[in-house]
């Protein structure tokens, strides 16, 4: 028996696993036949090529579309930012590669708090939002969103395109798979993301594969301010401990840096935690910022969660994959 079980083979669940080999085990809930991720699949491609080569695995594999240009749409003005290296890809099936590198996994096995626990020496909790092994946090923010595969004669944009709400309430994306195919969905606080995303989809002539639908929410409330993190012998990693950037809702990569935080601290929770507090103290910033704009709230603080968070995107390009200048970020910053 492996000494680690994993609940969950999300980017986080299946990249530790990956590390771990031979030392862990994964158990998920859905079933390999019908494994799916909902999300839109981008991520940055500089540091997923790093994290991957860590295991063996080239990016390159599993790449659709890399990225140039991010269209912006703010106000009915279209903004253009260097893209560096955001691309889309074969999201489940690198995760179903990066599992098969664990000694066991074990689909369509749903588990629940206490099960992991008495049968592993460390309990990993990568289930995402729903927290399966330690339950749900102290407080929390969650975003609902909604997304469809999209097929067109011709891409409306030939690359990323994002369109943010006001008041940082959400966005909607169009992500490319390919040339005449894209991933059209979108997000928001106040519920009414999908007409959104219907209207654009209308407006731009796609056509929606059948039963592409796909829904779920995404938490954007970091660590430290999600807790607990571990109880007893179990531990978060991933969405589960607060690893999304609020800014953009993405979670892929900062999720696998969590994983790779907890396996470098020698799967020591104590030593996890003060990895993780560095990985993602800058999200924070990002997440009182969002807050405080849907409140309506503003004042001296705001300055400096902006700062912070732009210092953020200037400073870790190949992450959040797009290369932004400060003047023109706070530029975008204030007309949200």
């Amino acid at each position: 028996m492996a000494k680690v079980g994993i609940a969950g083979a999300g980017p986080a669940g299946a990249y530790l696993a990956a590390l771990l080999k031979d030392e862990a085990e994964v158990y998920e809930m859905q079933s390999e036949g019908n494994f799916t991720s909902v999300c839109a699949w981008g991520t940055g491609y500089y540091a997923m090529k790093r994290l991957l080569s860590d295991v063996g695995l080239n990016f390159d594999d599993y790449v659709f579309h890399y990225g140039k240009t991010i269209y912006t749409e703010v106000g009915g003005d279209i903004l253009r930012f260097n893209a560096y290296g955001l691309s889309t890809f074969d999201k489940p099936r690198l995760l179903k590669d990066l599992v098969k590198l664990s000694k066991s996994v074990y689909w369509g096995r749903r588990v629940i708090a206490g099960y992991l626990e008495s049968r592993y020496k460390v309990a990993v909790d990568a289930t995402g939002v729903h927290r399966m092994l330690l339950g749900r946090p102290e407080q929390d923010f969650l975003v609902p969103t909604i997304e469809y595969r999209v097929k067109y004669d011709a891409l409306p944009y030939d690359d990323f395109y994002i369109r943010p709400f006001s008041s940082y309430t959400g966005y909607l994306w169009m992500f490319p798979l390919s040339e005449t195919e894209a991933f059209v969905g979108a997000g928001s606080v106040k519920a009414d993301h999908e007409p959104r995303v219907i209207d654009f989809i209308n407006k731009t002539k796609g056509r929606i594969v059948n039963g592409s639908r796909m829904g779920k929410a995404i938490r954007l409330i970091p660590y430290p301010l999600l807790r607990p993190i571990a109880k007893m012998n179990a531990v978060a990693v991933g969405e589960a401990a607060g690893a999304v950037f609020p800014m953009l809702g993405e979670g892929i990569l900062p999720s696998m840096l969590t994983a790779k935080a907890f396996y470098e601290s020698g799967l020591d929770a104590r030593e996890y935690q003060k990895a993780l507090y560095r990985t993602v103290k800058d999200y924070v910033y990002s997440f009182m910022l969002i807050r405080n704009k849907i409140a309506g709230k503003s004042g001296f603080s705001d300055i400096v969660n902006a700062i912070r968070t732009m210092r953020y995107v200037m400073k870790n390009p190949d992450v959040v994959g797009a290369k932004v200048g400060f003047l023109e970020a706070i530029g975008l910053l204030r007309r949200l």
